[in-house]
């Protein structure tokens, strides 16, 4: 690329790690279409996420003999979110992201839903359905953030990374995902195959962004589907209702440039597709993705009525 003059124009290089995980399986509260989701977080590593989650974490009290430590040292998972310790882990880490000031440079995350009873069967390997499914549209939401967040800079993504699951045991998603977004512009890739780690941030640090992300996918999928009261549950719905303004506004202004909460092009929630699809849809058709939805979370808590769409 030249400026007007003929000098050609170093663009700066963007270097990132991406983390992933899934959610599959809820049912609609209002449809009963089953829907999976596909989430992931991006680290820009010019501002390491990682350092910060785990300052968050310990709260920047690193001295193991402290009972705060074992507090703070605990496996954070939505479902298994039952303590008052793991919810306050949480808690900080819905703060940081929350706080644009703080995490604007940091935090890059996409979710894509996928309504499972509007796809197309033929589309997909019969055998091996949900597989097929995800690695068609893991490659896709990969690639749709990373033009979304860096939109016509040079990417090099050195790592993606998964946490531990039936993918790890497929024979193509460890590798395809990335030998075809090698033939993408402007996108490098470091690496050759997904990494998979463990739940636990105590065997491998970086689960600490697996964990993470766990929860943004956990909590995200628990504002539109709804919190099952149990006793259990008030951790997790506090948790929703931290989360749940900026949610919202999220899906109901996702192109909005000068929301006060300053996501614009950061945090992304996106549904595909909005009617059953037919042969060649998934490729041609654009207009099937969407972002607004009913959040039956809020339902449950307002009485309000919901709308349709």
């Amino acid at each position: 690329m030249r400026d007007l003059f003929g000098n050609e124009i170093y663009q700066k290089t963007v270097r990132i790690n991406i983390y992933a995980d899934e959610v599959y399986g809820k049912e609609c509260p209002y449809s009963k279409n089953i829907w999976h989701y596909i989430g992931i977080i991006i680290e820009n590593l010019e501002s390491p996420l990682i350092d910060d989650i785990v300052s968050k974490r310990f709260m920047d009290n690193f001295d193991q003999d402290s009972p705060y430590y074992h507090k703070n040292n605990k496996i954070v998972h939505w479902s298994e979110i039952r303590t008052a310790d793991a919810k306050n882990i949480c808690k900080r880490w819905f703060e940081y992201i929350l706080d644009p000031n703080k995490s604007r440079k940091t935090f890059y995350s996409c979710i894509l839903g996928l309504n499972d009873s509007n796809l197309n069967k033929d589309e997909f390997d019969t055998e091996d359905d949900f597989n097929s499914k995800y690695n068609r549209f893991f490659r896709s939401t990969v690639l749709y953030a990373i033009k979304t967040f860096f939109n016509g800079k040079q990417v090099n993504v050195e790592n993606i990374y998964h946490e531990e699951g039936q993918q790890h045991y497929n024979n193509y998603f460890p590798w395809y995902t990335i030998y075809k977004l090698k033939q993408e512009e402007n996108i490098q890739f470091n690496c050759d195959e997904i990494t998979f780690l463990p739940k636990d941030h105590k065997i491998d640090r970086r689960s600490n962004i697996i964990q993470l992300c766990d929860t943004i996918l956990g909590v995200s999928t628990s504002i539109i589907h709804g919190i099952e009261k149990s006793k259990a549950s008030k951790y997790r719905e506090e948790l929703a209702d931290q989360y749940c303004d900026m949610f919202r506004k999220i899906i109901d202004n996702p192109r909005n440039k000068n929301s006060q909460y300053e996501y614009y092009n950061r945090i992304i929630i996106n549904f595909f597709p909005k009617e059953i699809t037919a042969p060649d849809d998934i490729r041609r058709n654009m207009h099937q993705f969407y972002s607004c939805r009913p959040l039956f979370y809020i339902e449950q808590n307002s009485g309000q009525l919901r709308f349709e769409f």
